[in-house]
């Protein structure tokens, strides 16, 4: 418990940071969706923007409900989150090597395995409370433009999509802190993934091709038309579980064997 609640301490800064800035960029967007619930007309004039969407995933068909606008706004929900998720795997499994606190953390009477049980708990805490809030952060900033049944139904299942895809990264971000001899390489290496995976996912909706390759981009597992329409493919469930019990084994495997350098 002691570890928990040092690692939580620990993270709280950059988590306060993250949720707050967050949740204000997306409250000046509901600002600017007011715009589009004002006047409809404008959807009309974005008719020839059309592609740009379908390379996001998504379409201008209920831009002007509350549910559309945030599915055309998903791409900065998906992104800055993944992003936070995979540096959280990485600095909370390398900063005591960073921090210089790896000789006196690891040489108290718990195995190395305990402490990577707490720090992986901290982790889950941490999206937990990131997707919680955000998700309450965007109902309060949209859900006062008339909002309906549909629009609670998105939230919980873009919520859930988000949580998935955090975990996702986070496993592999604390897989590469873990692996990788020199722990500074863990977060670039896992956000060179995580662009990569992106832009991937990006040029996939240009073209259908491409999709043999939707398996290597957690971005295609749960496309925002799905979730509009209250569906989750069970089999990229299973495979995003697959991707995070492989990561944190590969953590809990690879840390326990790696000298540490304090």
């Amino acid at each position: 418990m002691n570890i928990i609640i040092r690692e939580l301490k620990a993270n709280l800064k950059s988590f306060l940071i993250w949720i707050v800035s967050l949740i204000a960029i997306y409250a000046m967007a509901s600002t600017e969706y007011s715009i589009f619930a004002a006047d409809p007309t404008i959807l009309e004039a974005m008719e020839s923007l059309e592609f740009i969407f379908e390379i996001m995933g998504t379409s201008l068909t209920n831009i002007t409900s509350p549910e559309g606008y945030l599915s055309i706004l998903s791409i900065y929900i998906f992104l800055p989150l993944s992003i936070f998720a995979g540096l959280l795997g990485s600095n909370i499994i390398s900063k005591e090597e960073r921090a210089k606190t790896a000789e006196y953390l690891f040489t108290l009477p718990v195995s190395r395995s305990k402490v990577l049980v707490n720090k992986v708990i901290v982790g889950v805490i941490y999206l937990l409370l990131m997707d919680v809030l955000l998700m309450v952060g965007l109902i309060f900033s949209f859900g006062r433009f008339g909002a309906t049944e549909s629009f609670y139904d998105f939230i919980w299942y873009m919520g859930l999509a988000v949580f998935i895809l955090e975990l996702i990264f986070m496993s592999i971000g604390m897989a590469m802190s873990a692996i990788l001899k020199q722990y500074k390489k863990s977060g670039s290496v896992t956000l060179g993934y995580m662009m990569f995976a992106f832009m991937l996912s990006m040029l996939m909706g240009m073209t259908d091709k491409l999709d043999f390759l939707k398996y290597i981009t957690p971005f295609q597992y749960f496309p925002v038309n799905d979730l509009l329409d209250n569906k989750i493919d069970l089999f990229f469930v299973l495979l995003s579980g697959g991707i995070i019990v492989a990561g944190i084994s590969s953590t809990f495997i690879f840390f326990r064997k790696r000298d540490l350098y304090i």
